[in-house]
């Protein structure tokens, strides 16, 4: 595929986002195609609604963070109650901005807040629907992945350097693995994160990308004349190449730095909170 035609495929994407209060203060962005499918539920937290205060007010989901974890924890019960989500249904990644994606089940859940914390990992998936996936963000990417036919899920952090070594495709990799799921039938999303114009770096993460991203023109310049990369693309390029139709991929479009209901760790320069995605499978057939 040369740029030209990647480009126009990108374009083509499904862009949008709902957004919802849940009560008690507590929003949530959800994907429109995800939010039309009645056997799953997913979300991704706001900043609003919590009991954090200074630079972590106040829905602070990050137990990394030098908060109280009481405090972090009371967060999470405010929130799993406005989003109905059972409390000891959560299993949380323990990220390390890499590739290693974990199945989870029953077993697992309370892991990363009830009890000690999963091996590393930054993706899980499952096909359980007594649990509910959890990853922790504060600009990078959440990828949601739903398969209806085989009712599995999938949920990633995906940072630069997860996105860059294609952590998108191992999800999807996992799924058919794990749950035999086809990817022409994978529904995929991408949550709110840092946008094109305010991911900034240095010419030689810029070139890394180019070298393992050839057909997407993913580099730009910003106003004062740094390199920028299009993660937005990174994550569209990893789910075609996997085999995802264009027609099932969605981004919710939000950028992090840009939207003040938002934790944005680069725009707080590290001293701030984090946010959560969320998806569980509501039924099983």
């Amino acid at each position: 595929m040369n740029k030209e035609t990647f480009l126009n495929l990108y374009r083509s994407v499904s862009r949008g986002y709902i957004y919802r209060e849940l009560g008690g203060g507590i929003g949530v962005y959800r994907l429109p195609t995800f939010d039309a499918c009645v056997s799953i539920d997913h979300g991704f937290s706001a900043r609003t609604g919590g009991v954090s205060t200074g630079v972590f007010s106040s829905l602070n989901l990050s137990f990394t963070r030098p908060e109280q974890r009481e405090h972090v924890m009371e967060n999470y019960r405010r929130f799993s109650s406005s989003a109905g989500i059972p409390w000891d249904s959560m299993i949380m990644d323990s990220y390390e901005h890499g590739t290693t994606i974990l199945r989870v089940d029953h077993d697992d859940c309370g892991k990363g807040y009830l009890y000690d914390p999963l091996p590393p990992c930054d993706g899980l998936v499952t096909d359980d629907p007594s649990v509910t996936l959890i990853t922790g963000h504060a600009d990078c990417m959440a990828f949601f992945f739903f398969d209806p036919v085989k009712n599995a899920i999938g949920l990633c952090h995906a940072g630069w350097r997860g996105a860059k070594a294609r952590i998108g495709s191992e999800v999807i990799r996992m799924l058919f693995s794990c749950y035999g799921s086809r990817p022409e039938d994978i529904l995929c999303g991408v949550g709110p994160s840092i946008c094109p114009r305010c991911f900034e770096v240095g010419d030689d993460v810029a070139e890394a990308f180019e070298q393992d991203f050839p057909s997407c023109p993913l580099r730009g310049i910003n106003r004062v004349g740094k390199a920028t990369i299009d993660l937005w693309q990174v994550a569209v390029c990893q789910f075609v190449e996997s085999g995802i139709s264009p027609d099932h991929i969605e981004l919710m479009g939000v950028c992090t730095m840009e939207d003040d209901r938002l934790f944005s760790y680069r725009r707080e320069k590290g001293r701030t909170g984090g946010m959560a995605a969320y998806l569980r499978i509501l039924n099983s057939r």
